[in-house]
């Protein structure tokens, strides 16, 4: 049985990364190409459905994320209060630390079907949170998926 810890935090639920006149511009402009493609072709169902993504995508991309309390004890991962997740729910974890301000915290859960969980830690915690899970949960190395890298690239 591991010894009692617990590390509390706050952080955004997710990382927000400033957008520019031109990035709405360039969405703007790729959906609009796609619509056209999709008129031409005469599948409108096709063009509607850019048409609702593109206002998604702008209504999204331009959300600020809310503060989340998180914390990590020896049961498990508490989210703002309302989610608990056991150490028994999760198979292994990583860390991303190339950001400066938060490290990107994945949990694997034991079940293929669910995807990792991806949790932001203050870069400063970092050592006391694998400290505290040595031990109790398995780290691996950090390996970013498809999703990822695409959701950096569109700064999203």
């Amino acid at each position: 049985m591991p010894a009692p810890f617990q590390i509390t935090w706050d952080a955004p639920e997710f990382e927000y990364r400033e957008k520019g006149v031109s990035w709405y511009w360039i969405s703007i402009i790729a959906a609009a190409c796609i619509v056209a493609f999709s008129v031409w072709f005469q599948n409108f169902l096709f063009g509607l459905f850019i048409v609702i993504a593109e206002v998604l995508f702008i209504v999204w991309g331009n959300r600020e994320p809310r503060l989340i309390e998180f914390s990590l004890n020896e049961q498990g991962l508490s989210i703002d209060g309302r989610k608990f997740y056991g150490y028994k729910d999760f198979e292994a974890w990583s860390a991303d630390a190339s950001s400066d301000h938060f490290a990107e915290i994945y949990f694997y859960f034991r079940s293929r079907v669910k995807p990792a969980l991806k949790v932001l830690l203050p870069a400063e915690y970092l050592n006391e949170f694998r400290a505290s899970l040595k031990g109790t949960l398995k780290e691996v190395e950090h390996n970013p998926s498809f999703i990822d890298v695409i959701e950096k690239i569109l700064r999203f």
